[in-house]
């Protein structure tokens, strides 16, 4: 059995015979395939929870208020990606990277599921302190087709509270916050 991850271990690994090293790949591979399938479980179950209205003390109340951002769009010269055109419906707001590596497993994932029309739900991304011309490369790589702003400072990453990336916020039937101070969700 071999374990660890030093030296002596790795050379165990290197030096293994080639049904040991087909049969790691496979464990392997199947990990990569549960990850991947809760990973799209847990995405789907988020959107459908979007679109039928989140949990039940929700429902009837106010909309949240959340804090607006008006981006330049990636890729779109003069243009802006603003959540104040989506106003009343349901949105998934994505903040990545192209240097983040969960956010090289997770867009791809998020282009694919969206990349098919989802009726009232809405895609956005945001682009966290990258290098446009990278942005850009790792945007058609992915296959992202949704709108991207560009938030090289991070003052909207920071104003939602996010810590880490990739981060995702559901947003059902929210309205803008428009007061100064207005940070958190």
């Amino acid at each position: 059995m071999m374990s660890g991850s030093g030296p002596a271990a790795i050379r165990a690994r290197l030096k293994a015979s080639p049904r040991v090293r087909v049969a790691a790949a496979g464990r392997a591979m199947c990990r990569h395939k549960i990850a991947t399938g809760v990973t799209a479980a847990g995405l789907a179950l988020a959107v459908a929870a979007t679109v039928t209205g989140g949990p039940a003390g929700h429902r009837g109340g106010a909309a949240p208020r959340v804090p607006g951002f008006t981006l330049p769009a990636l890729g779109r010269p003069g243009e802006h990606v603003s959540l104040a055109a989506y106003a009343g419906r349901p949105v998934v707001v994505n903040f990545f990277a192209s240097w983040c590596v969960p956010c090289k497993k997770e867009t791809p994932l998020l282009a694919r599921f969206f990349g098919v029309p989802r009726g009232r739900v809405v895609m956005l991304g945001v682009d966290v302190n990258d290098a446009p011309a990278a942005a850009l490369s790792f945007m058609r790589k992915a296959g992202v087709t949704y709108p991207v702003g560009v938030d090289r400072s991070a003052a909207t990453a920071i104003r939602y509270g996010v810590v880490a990336i990739p981060q995702t916020f559901f947003l059902d039937r929210w309205a803008p916050c428009h007061q100064a101070g207005c940070s958190a969700l």
